[in-house]
């Protein structure tokens, strides 16, 4: 069964009664409606939907920056109905990593397909930042842990692999990650280089 929380914004209340309809009808749980594009994003981090649905009848300049923040923060998957084809808007989401767009009128079969699929590139997406957060801390850890093996090393003459298994010892012993006793080794010793 599909879980997906969406929320939906905009002026043209009977497209986005059919986008409604359509969506809970398929299993997606409708969480809230918003038409004032200057608190979206506020109601976008408090409500966390998987998927915003945004009507753009109003200006497209107003919710700009608002797309670009859930696009950066990685907030929620976004589908933007459009009137017609719009440059000025597909220049836009060709920068942005989360949203699509839809022309209307939007058809049942199209709206499901292009929210099926916005909400598996966004989690998509969402993986690979986080693989991404953790290789970089994995890469800082490491840096961090051979500055101090080489502290070791130039200061107390010990071979690369002991100040290494010195380093995972009190680890250990102290029960803390080898991260925090190379950086306790950085601030002590590493002055003095």
């Amino acid at each position: 069964m599909n879980c997906t929380k969406f929320l939906v914004t905009g002026q043209d209340k009977k497209q986005l009664t059919v986008v409604k309809n359509t969506l809970t009808t398929n299993g997606y749980i409708f969480v809230g409606y918003s038409s004032d594009p200057t608190s979206l994003l506020r109601y976008v981090r408090n409500i966390q939907p998987d998927l915003l649905i945004m009507e753009l009848s109003y200006n497209f300049k107003d919710l700009k920056q608002t797309i670009q923040v859930i696009d950066e923060e990685l907030l929620s998957a976004c589908i933007l109905l459009l009137d017609s084809r719009n440059d000025e808007v597909l220049e836009f989401l060709k920068n942005t990593r989360i949203a699509s767009y839809l022309t209307k009128p939007v058809t049942n079969d199209v709206l499901l397909q292009i929210a099926d699929l916005s909400m598996s590139n966004f989690l998509r997406i969402k993986e690979y930042e986080d693989k991404l957060r953790q290789l970089n801390n994995t890469l800082e850890n490491r840096k961090v842990i051979e500055k101090a093996k080489w502290i070791l090393v130039e200061k107390d003459g010990y071979t690369e692999m002991d100040a290494y298994k010195i380093i995972k010892k009190k680890s250990r012993d102290n029960r803390i990650t080898m991260h925090e006793i190379a950086e306790a080794i950085i601030l002590a010793r590493g002055s003095d280089c």
